[in-house]
């Protein structure tokens, strides 16, 4: 058997079995316990006893002398009793003692076999600590000895991988070396064999070369011979056709100088006679007898307001003033574009004074003039030059709104004052508006300053500030480009040209006007918003009121951004521009003019 088998048997039986001594203790333990039950049950008893002797002993105390025979057998046999119950009582204790003597042997017994069985214990520890300490040395001895002869084995291994690798590479230099001696031998070859080839190859070249020069000497020769020919012929030729091309220009030239001397003096007679034609006519226009202001305006607004008048007379014909016609009326007045302030003002009058009455479309007509004419009031202002030399005004708005035309009437009206006007062609992007510019700068007297298509449009604004102050101008009028109020790139480069006025005078321009075309309605309101922003705007023009447009856009207009109104066009004669009136206006738009007019014919 080995010394791992005899331990393992060893530590089996003495950690795996339990020993005679072993046993023997737990007996001991056992009884222990059971004396200890024992005693306590004594302690019970003995204190019962003594209860009871207690007892009795108050009881003889309580009966005197003179007590009966009965009482005193009684208390005799109690006595007895007693007797018996102590003399019990000392051998139970007596027998408790030797009882827990015998435990205390028994545990002194149990214990000794514990400590017994620990240094055994301890012992076969230490044996096995020694013997696991032997087989480890031996483990490790074992270990170092197998590591050391594989270190020896990869040393040789190593040794004789080198030597062999320093072998082989000694046997590849060898074989380079041969292949370099071969490979120098055959570029020996080769080169001699090229130079003999290359001498071979030169002296038939040279040869060749010979012959080609002699070849191609005798070839030039020839061909200078046909060139000088050829030079001579072609110089001979272009000198006929520039000649020919010379006299044919000269004489293109001569008609064409004729045709346009022709057709400029056609065009300047014709320019001269439409604009004396254009003058003649300007002339008939202001002597021709001319209306009445109110009539004026009424007639321009005539297709303004005819629909709505319609409206209201089929709407109101003796009808109640109720809930109902005043949300009639409200739809009727936002569907011509004035605006459901406007309309709120109106239907609010109304009721206070006609709820619930009978009224005519003549009453609602009176009822509109008058809130249109308290909105239009305090923004009545004409369009009058300050103290300023030169008075700068700058003309705004959106492509066919009529800018060019109202500038050019104000100009009309400005010289006809007497006043000297300078007009600057602001919009450089269509050749169209500086011509028609200038059709109305002839019309008005006024010289028109402009530059080349696609000019810088600030620029120019700033030569013609500096060409009016020069030349002692009372006003300068600027026109400029059409531009939508949401194109952004527009609108920056409308700042610019604000940016350059105020570079020559601070407080200009002094009078920023935007001129909106009425008959785009509501979208109005979002054009003076965005020019507002841009140039400052410091009143309004409205034109082509006499067409379909619904007047009522300028009193919505005016209600929200309180601009003053100048002017408006009701025509395109260069008079058809008047001064704002709002009480006729108010007259003209709501219809009543129309009725007092019937009545005074």
């Amino acid at each position: 058997m080995s010394d791992d088998k005899k331990k393992g048997g060893f530590l089996k039986k003495l950690f795996g079995r339990k020993s005679k001594e072993e046993k023997q203790a737990e007996e001991a333990a056992e009884r222990a316990a059971q004396q200890q039950l024992v005693d306590d049950q004594m302690a019970a008893r003995m204190a019962a006893i003594n209860a009871a002797a207690l007892k009795s002993a108050r009881e003889q105390d309580e009966i005197a002398s003179g007590k009966s025979i009965d009482e005193v057998e009684a208390e005799r046999l109690e006595e007895e009793e007693r007797q018996k119950a102590e003399a019990q009582a000392l051998k139970d204790v007596e027998t408790a003692k030797k009882l827990a003597e015998e435990k205390r042997l028994a545990e002194e017994a149990h214990k000794a076999e514990l400590e017994r069985l620990a240094e055994e214990k301890r012992i076969a520890e230490e044996k096995a600590k020694a013997e696991r300490a032997a087989a480890e040395k031996a483990e490790k001895e074992r270990l170092a000895k197998l590591e050391k002869e594989r270190k020896e084995k990869e040393a040789a291994e190593k040794a004789a991988r080198e030597a062999a690798e320093k072998a082989e590479a000694e046997a590849r230099r060898k074989e380079q070396e041969r292949l370099k001696r071969e490979k120098e031998e055959a570029a020996r070859q080769a080169k001699e064999e090229a130079a003999r080839r290359k001498a071979e190859e030169k002296a038939l070249k040279e040869a060749a070369r010979k012959k080609s020069e002699e070849e191609a000497a005798a070839l030039k020769a020839q061909q200078e011979i046909e060139r000088k020919a050829r030079e001579e012929q072609a110089a001979k030729e272009a000198a006929e056709r520039e000649a020919a091309r010379k006299q044919a220009e000269e004489e293109e030239a001569a008609r064409l100088a004729e045709l346009k001397a022709v057709q400029e003096k056609a065009a300047l007679e014709k320019r001269m006679a439409a604009k004396e034609a254009q003058r003649s006519q300007d002339k008939l226009d202001e002597l021709a007898p001319r209306k009445g202001f109110m009539d004026r305006i009424s007639t321009g607004l005539k297709k303004s307001t005819s629909r709505m008048s319609d409206s209201l007379a089929a709407t109101f014909t003796n009808r109640k003033l109720d809930d109902e016609a005043i949300e009639d009326l409200e739809d009727i007045l936002v569907s011509q574009d004035f605006g459901i302030t406007m309309a709120a003002k109106v239907t609010t009058l109304l009721a206070k004074e006609k709820f619930d009455k009978h009224v005519t479309d003549m009453e609602i007509k009176i009822a509109m003039a008058d809130v249109i004419s308290d909105i239009l009031g305090p923004l009545e202002k004409p369009l009058v030059i300050g103290g300023n030399k030169p008075e700068i005004m700058l003309f705004v708005g959106v492509n066919g709104s009529g800018k060019t035309t109202t500038l050019g009437k104000i100009a009309k009206r400005y010289r006809d004052q007497g006043k000297k006007v300078l007009i600057a062609a602001g919009d450089t992007f269509r050749a169209a508006a500086v011509e028609q510019l200038t059709v109305w700068g002839d019309r008005a007297d006024a010289p028109v300053m402009s530059g080349a298509l696609g000019a810088d449009a600030a620029g120019l604004v700033f030569d013609a500030i500096q060409k009016a102050k020069d030349e002692d101008f009372d006003i300068l009028m600027i026109d400029t480009a059409g531009r939508l109020q949401n194109r952004t790139e527009l609108m920056d480069e409308l700042e610019k040209i604000v940016r350059v006025i105020k570079k020559h005078d601070a407080t200009a321009p002094h009078h920023s006007v935007l001129v909106l075309d009425a008959t785009v309605g509501q979208n109005a309101l979002s054009q003076t918003e965005a020019f507002a922003k841009t140039a400052g705007v410091t009143g309004l023009i409205m034109t082509k009121l006499d067409g379909t447009a619904k007047g009522g856009v300028l009193v919505a207009l005016s209600d929200k951004y309180k601009l003053p109104i100048h002017a408006i066009g009701i025509g395109e004669k260069i008079n058809d521009l008047e001064n704002f009136s709002a009480p006729v206006f108010a007259a003209a738009l709501s219809g009543v003019a129309d009725v007092l007019s019937d009545v005074a014919e």
